[in-house]
């Protein structure tokens, strides 16, 4: 069980930006993550655990929390589909799509699969989300391990159960997916990827900045403002689709920040922030 130091973010970012983590850690097995909680608690640290890195932009200083990262990411699938937390999405998908089984729909969502569970990630306000494939999950809890059923996940659209808790460590799941011939499920999800390359940027970015509002998505309001290619210091909004940011060189939290004050403060309408902004204390911005 080894905590580290003072050990850089940015790098474990998609964006690239961020300072370092006064405490940071791995989580390989069970008794990592009770250690880990254990730690945090007797230090009075915040815990922060972090996925794929897809969906987090830390502050540029020193971060004075326990920074966690689920490695864990065994796959399963003799009797049912049962999976570590830390499995990066896109490969359990291409896994299993080898196996017969079809997670297709979810092909291009970055990250880990315990991030994607968290946030409930999918494709937009009415496509499909993780939540269509999970039966249910278990996590490391206010002290305790606890498996929550898929009603009990409260899954709605970008959101669960485990948003609303104080540092849950999301450990592993199980998935149901429909069967389909591997070569059918391999064509769809080259398909996905193409369809993501031709629409989606893929530089230093976070992914979508904003939920989508009622009907509407969030990149139709920033685009009505004339804000799609603004940029504060070298965070853009991108021309190739308004709701994500690029990092276009050495641009910084504070940036990503103002860009973010930008939008809200032009788009009429309520915009609610899908990333994480994580400051020097550990504490979201938004």
């Amino acid at each position: 069980m080894l905590i580290q130091e003072n050990i850089p973010l940015g790098s474990k970012t998609t964006m690239r930006i961020g300072g370092a983590a006064r405490w940071y850690m791995e989580l390989n097995t069970k008794q990592d993550a009770e250690y880990a909680y254990v730690f945090a608690k007797q230090k009075n640290l915040p815990l922060i655990v972090l996925g794929g890195g897809s969906n987090t932009v830390f502050a540029d200083g020193i971060i004075e929390a326990l920074v966690v990262r689920v490695k864990y990411d065994e796959l399963n699938t003799a009797t049912r589909i049962c999976v570590g937390a830390g499995r990066i999405l896109a490969s359990l998908i291409n896994d299993l799509a080898e196996k017969n089984l079809d997670l297709s729909p979810l092909t291009g969502i970055p990250g880990t699969l315990g991030g994607a569970i968290f946030g409930n990630a999918g494709d937009g306000p009415h496509g499909t989300w993780i939540d269509s494939y999970v039966e249910s999950v278990e996590a490391f809890v206010d002290d305790s391990w606890k498996i929550f059923t898929k009603a009990e996940c409260k899954f709605t659209y970008r959101e669960s159960i485990f948003k609303n808790m104080n540092s849950p460590i999301i450990w592993s799941a199980l998935l149901s997916a429909p069967s389909k011939p591997s070569a059918e499920t391999i064509a769809e999800i080259d398909r996905l990827i193409q369809k993501r390359i031709d629409t989606q940027p893929h530089l230093k970015t976070a992914g979508s900045c904003f939920k989508a509002v009622a009907e509407t998505p969030a990149w139709k309001l920033i685009d009505a403002m004339g804000l799609r290619g603004k940029k504060v210091g070298d965070i853009q909004i991108a021309e190739k689709h308004a709701n994500f940011l690029l990092n276009t060189g050495k641009g910084t939290f504070d940036d990503a920040k103002k860009i973010i004050e930008l939008i809200r403060e032009n788009v009429p309408e309520t915009l609610e922030v899908e990333m994480r902004f994580i400051d020097e204390k550990g504490n979201m911005v938004f």
